[in-house]
């Protein structure tokens, strides 16, 4: 049991460490302003970013932990987990999102009314990318991504109650003002994370 738990906690550590880089939080930020963009400049385009992120977004991040993380604190090979069983739970959250957007617009709104589901979108964005990040620090055990989970709700509920809903401009202000944040807090990281993590003197080891 002993050294079960041992090798749990080492590995706890490992996978935390390679989350500290800040990276992940640039990433998203940068996804999200482009979303943003997409957004405004067409929804269809949306979904064109989705499917390029989901393709070739975690390569870009793959490249740049090469470059800046695995010289630093070694390579970090996270245990391949049940793809069904994660779906599923995203699935899951999703739908509980939507439900409570439409309990919103059947409560507060009229369900007839193409303004109420454009006035509720900004609660699907903040529930869903909470889901996210939420999950991102059941892995990573840092506070900073629950944190943002719970950013991403409040923007969504407050944007919600003071939109208009005349178009999905509060939906464009959410991904903003998640964006601006996951920025200063991946530009803080990475440098500490730099700093606090100089590269190996290889002349010692001629």
């Amino acid at each position: 049991m002993t050294n079960g738990s041992d090798t749990n906690a080492i590995e706890r550590r490992a996978r935390a460490a390679s989350y500290q880089d800040g990276l992940l939080e640039l990433f998203a930020a940068a996804v999200l302003v482009i979303i943003a963009i997409a957004w405004i400049a067409s929804p269809a385009f949306v979904g064109i970013v989705a499917a390029f992120v989901v393709l070739y977004g975690w390569k870009a991040v793959e490249r740049a932990k090469r470059r800046f993380t695995y010289p630093r604190i070694g390579y970090y090979q996270e245990k391949s987990e049940d793809t069904g069983s994660i779906a599923r739970g995203m699935l899951l959250f999703v739908g509980v999102a939507i439900l409570v957007m439409v309990a919103a617009v059947a409560i507060y709104g009229d369900l007839g009314d193409a303004d109420d589901w454009r006035k509720a979108a900004p609660l699907l964005s903040g529930m869903t990318l909470a889901g996210a990040f939420w999950y991102t620090g059941d892995r990573s055990s840092l506070l900073r991504h629950r944190v943002v989970a719970g950013w991403s709700i409040l923007t969504g509920v407050l944007l919600w109650a003071f939109s208009s809903g005349s178009t999905y401009e509060a939906v464009v202000w959410h991904l903003l003002l998640l964006a601006l944040p996951l920025s200063a807090i991946g530009t803080w990281a990475l440098e500490h994370f730099i700093r606090t993590h100089p590269l190996p003197d290889r002349s010692t080891d001629a």
